[in-house]
């Protein structure tokens, strides 16, 4: 389990003055860019090794909105993983209480 803390910011915002559906998505997607950063492997490395991480599938679940400038706690989960490392499962969780849950399905590709 890797947890980040961001901030809602304006670009953020849709017409509502709530988190857009875009906003859930980039801040999983810099979340997991944190996690592979933090641990080895920035953009840098994935360009070297000529591979980089692809997310399949995204899905996006609302519990509640989240507002301008409102601390998101972002955590970012492996579900599951295939044994020779070539796809796996994750997940990442928005806010306490939650505000919307991510289940990805990212697949490696060779360069």
């Amino acid at each position: 389990m890797y947890t980040k803390k961001l901030c809602a910011g304006w670009a953020d915002m849709d017409f509502n003055s709530h988190m857009k559906n875009t906003a859930y998505l980039d801040n999983a997607a810099d979340v997991r860019q944190m996690f592979l950063i933090e641990h080895g492997f920035p953009m840098e490395e994935f360009v070297r090794l000529r591979i980089g991480p692809v997310v399949m599938r995204d899905e996006l679940e609302y519990f509640r909105e989240v507002g301008l400038q409102q601390e998101i706690t972002v955590t970012y989960l492996l579900a599951g993983h295939a044994t020779d490392g070539s796809r796996s499962s994750c997940g990442t969780r928005s806010s306490a209480p939650i505000a919307s849950s991510l289940p990805v399905s990212p697949a490696p590709v060779a360069g």
